[in-house]
């Protein structure tokens, strides 16, 4: 996922003075049914709001209340509530049409110190190139399967879980690269590719299950280079018909670039490849 995705064509004042985007998504940031992956009107979204503010976001998390089909131009309009000597607060809203397809609240910015460190630590799995595909999303359709190269870390092919029908402990891991090459990682690219959390779901249950998002809240680490990206899940619970779970990403140098955290729907696997609510 090159951050080329998220150039925006245009950029409008709005009356309450906030500023408003013109965003034509690619196809490779849509699901096989069609829509817009949330994490990537995740992504869209925190692109702009460090537009405006010209911060960095610290955290960010995203309410998905409708399906975006296909590659229309989407408005992103944001506004900043409130802006302090470091941190700003800011509201924002992804529609098309007048019909809102998700809401974004986040903070942005940054602090000196010399407190940063960090105390979880990346789980112990081969490198990328010695880790099996995954095998998932269909590639040559022209959606996200096109765009992520997927390599399962930790867990089991879905074959396996077809057979075995087993319950795994909660964990998975997968491998994922989005672009060619070592390059600088940015907020977005922590939305899209934490909005892979919820394939973790099949292997904790023992069953072709994943989700359609609720919500997604990332939160932002150190920022390095890397061409790989491991998203380490663990599902927490699935309750009432709803699964619960986070996950870290780290850097092939073994960076924790941040973490996310959402709720899914859960649904079998050829449900999640058509459009449901």
């Amino acid at each position: 996922m090159a951050i080329d995705h998220f150039n925006f064509d245009t950029v409008d004042d709005l009356p309450d003075g906030g500023k408003r985007f013109h965003w034509t998504p690619a196809s490779v940031l849509l699901t096989p049914a069609g829509t817009l992956q949330g994490g990537a009107g995740l992504g869209a979204t925190t692109a702009a709001m460090e537009i405006v503010t010209g911060r960095p976001t610290i955290w960010a998390t995203a309410q998905y209340l409708s399906f975006a089909s296909g590659t229309e131009s989407l408005n992103i309009d944001v506004n900043v509530e409130v802006s302090g000597y470091n941190t700003s607060q800011v509201r924002c809203v992804l529609s098309r049409s007048g019909q809102e397809i998700l809401t974004t609240h986040a903070a942005m910015g940054s602090r000196d110190t010399t407190m940063d460190d960090r105390w979880d630590q990346p789980l112990t799995v081969a490198t990328p190139n010695d880790c099996p595909r995954y095998r998932f999303f269909e590639r040559g359709a022209g959606h996200l399967g096109d765009l992520s190269d997927f390599r399962l870390a930790h867990g089991r092919q879905l074959d396996d879980i077809a057979i075995s029908k087993n319950k795994g402990d909660g964990s998975f891991a997968l491998w994922v690269k989005c672009w060619e090459g070592s390059r600088m990682v940015t907020s977005s690219d922590i939305a899209f590719i934490g909005d892979f959390m919820p394939l973790g779901f099949a292997d904790a249950i023992g069953a072709p299950f994943a989700g359609n998002s609720l919500d997604n809240t990332i939160r932002i680490g150190t920022l390095v280079p890397t061409e790989w990206v491991l998203i380490s899940i663990r599902v927490h619970q699935v309750a009432n018909g709803f699964g619960h779970g986070s996950a870290s990403l780290w850097s092939e140098s073994g960076t924790l670039l941040g973490n996310v955290s959402q709720t899914s729907v859960m649904r079998q696997h050829k449900s999640i490849r058509q459009r449901s609510a």
